[in-house]
């Protein structure tokens, strides 16, 4: 693991490279450029704020539900954009992956640098928009960036063991939205943990997900530091599901050429 990660490393150029030419690709030639990162995450918040807050009247614990939302889908589409774009990305660069030796990783790593801009511009709109709803900025706001690692290493893990299964099973292409529909059910994105049944929120809790929405709202909107054992139990979860996932993939990858 550790050779792997060396040879990742000396490739860092051509992850940089991929993820700017994705980012300039994608837009090139629009009227509002970069402006399209915040179409998604925005869109969603609106419609949900409308239907959770003024029809369905879900609580929000205090804080505006237009934060509320924002904040966990932000959160979630951090996860589900990466995920979704570095699935076909192996298959989709097949020719490159058959005709050069390079850590076959950086394909769909890139993608994660390219939704990773798309996370932080979003937050960088957060921070207006706590401006705007006079949401004070506070101290407990450094431990974020150590969320966004957490977060990082656990979907590493699900990018990496996802984008090498469907080398092998494309069928994972047609379960994908379907899993991403149900996971974001099952996350705290557009209501609090509080609506769980108390005797299943221990369950509930397992979603590495759903401990790192709420410990990003309970930071942003709230200006409370998530307990340090919580914090350790979602570390360790992602650590898992990181190394996991990288092990997985550097075990099928001599694969991959036979495959196509």
């Amino acid at each position: 693991m550790t050779g792997h990660l060396a040879r990742l490393h000396a490739y860092r150029g051509l992850l940089w490279n991929l993820a700017l030419a994705e980012m300039k690709a994608r837009h090139r030639q629009t009227a509002l450029g970069m402006v399209w990162a915040l179409a998604q995450p925005i869109s969603m918040m609106v419609v949900m704020t409308a239907v959770f807050s003024i029809f369905v009247k879900l609580p929000a614990e205090g804080a505006p539900y237009f934060l509320f939302a924002y904040t966990g889908v932000l959160t979630w589409l951090l996860l589900a954009n990466t995920v979704s774009n570095g699935l076909p990305s192996i298959v989709a660069n097949m020719s490159l992956v058959t005709k050069a030796s390079f850590p076959r990783e950086v394909i769909p790593l890139s993608k994660l640098l390219v939704s990773g801009f798309d996370f932080f511009v979003g937050l960088c709109l957060l921070a207006g928009f706590m401006v705007v709803f006079d949401v004070p900025f506070s101290t407990a706001l450094l431990v974020v960036p150590a969320i966004v690692v957490i977060q990082i290493l656990l979907i590493i893990g699900v990018l990496l063991f996802c984008s090498a299964l469907y080398v092998l099973y494309r069928d994972l292409g047609a379960l994908l939205p379907l899993a991403l529909q149900l996971g974001m059910l099952l996350s705290p994105v557009v209501y609090p943990v509080s609506v769980i049944p108390k005797e299943y929120q221990a369950i509930y809790m397992l979603n590495p997900m759903a401990i790192l929405i709420e410990a990003y709202r309970s930071i942003i909107l709230f200006a409370v530091v998530p307990g340090f054992d919580n914090l350790i139990v979602v570390f360790v979860m992602a650590l898992a599901v990181c190394g996991g996932g990288y092990y997985y993939f550097k075990s099928v990858e001599r694969r991959f050429a036979d495959v196509m």
